[in-house]
């Protein structure tokens, strides 16, 4: 019986390294395509979620492919995240193991891009910037000084495409290095990212008391005021949604019935 017991136990540490075996063939196949299609300088992590391994291998279909490029440089961004989850891609086994994968189909692609704050930040000029998700009710609110420009449509803040966010930074008020918060709205506009500020908060307490008047108030909030373009979502996906993560704007979208393969990407 211990003999049994033994045997066992090392039958199933070879099939998980076999397992494991695969899957690093498979992740390598995929990220030489997404390299290629992105035009990435160095290879994306991909990750084949699920387990075991092998027999979403025999069947040619992979639940969850979870790809990650960091540090891309798209026009004055240099450290944008790429991102992309692959539910149920189709590669045939044998284009596997022989490494001749030259298409993969995907039932749906969710494609997503990251703005780090520290790209934001150097972009509208502010280089201490922090960004932080904000409280929903921020979207129900108009944006000071221009009442209702900023009022939420209709079903407020279930539209996906509008997130409220907190930036954090410091400006030079009056020759002094004066840290300030913004609340403003986070939204797609002709697939680029707009910030649009409702709200201004002194952090300096020698001078959250001092009356800043309007027009010095607006040249502040202006400063925040941004749209920008982080390019296209990988695999052509639509953006149609923002979100607000800690350190990061992020923008998503959906594909369905998506095919990948050396002549570009399709769909349908």
């Amino acid at each position: 019986m211990k003999k049994l017991v033994v045997t066992l136990v090392l039958a199933l540490g070879l099939l998980i390294v076999a397992d494991y075996g695969a899957a690093s063939v498979a992740e390598y196949q995929v990220s030489q395509r997404v390299r290629e299609q992105l035009d990435l300088e160095e290879d994306p992590s991909v990750r084949v979620h699920g387990f075991p391994f092998l027999t979403q291998a025999v069947a040619g279909d992979y639940r969850d492919v979870e790809l990650e490029a960091k540090a891309v440089r798209v026009g004055q961004l240099s450290e944008l995240g790429v991102e992309a989850n692959l539910h149920h891609a189709r590669i045939g086994l044998g284009d596997v193991i022989a490494g001749t994968a030259d298409e993969i189909r995907v039932d749906e692609l969710v494609g997503r891009v990251k703005l780090k704050s520290s790209d934001v930040g150097r972009f509208i000029g502010i280089t201490d910037l922090t960004i932080n998700p904000a409280p929903k009710s921020a979207l129900d609110e108009p944006v000071d000084g221009n009442e209702g420009s900023g009022s939420a449509p209709e079903g407020g803040t279930s539209d996906q495409s509008r997130a409220a966010v907190a930036l954090d930074g410091s400006l030079d008020i009056a020759g002094n290095d004066v840290r300030v918060k913004v609340t403003a709205v986070l939204s797609l506009l002709n697939g680029q990212l707009t910030i649009e500020p409702k709200k201004l908060d002194i952090a300096d307490q020698a001078l959250e008391e001092i009356p800043l008047g309007d027009v010095f108030e607006k040249s502040i909030l202006q400063q925040f005021t941004t749209t920008i373009d982080p390019g296209a979502l990988p695999f052509e996906v639509t953006p149609t949604a923002v979100r607000v993560e800690r350190g990061a704007l992020v923008m998503a979208g959906t594909a369905n019935d998506v095919t990948i393969g050396s002549d570009g990407v399709t769909t349908g």
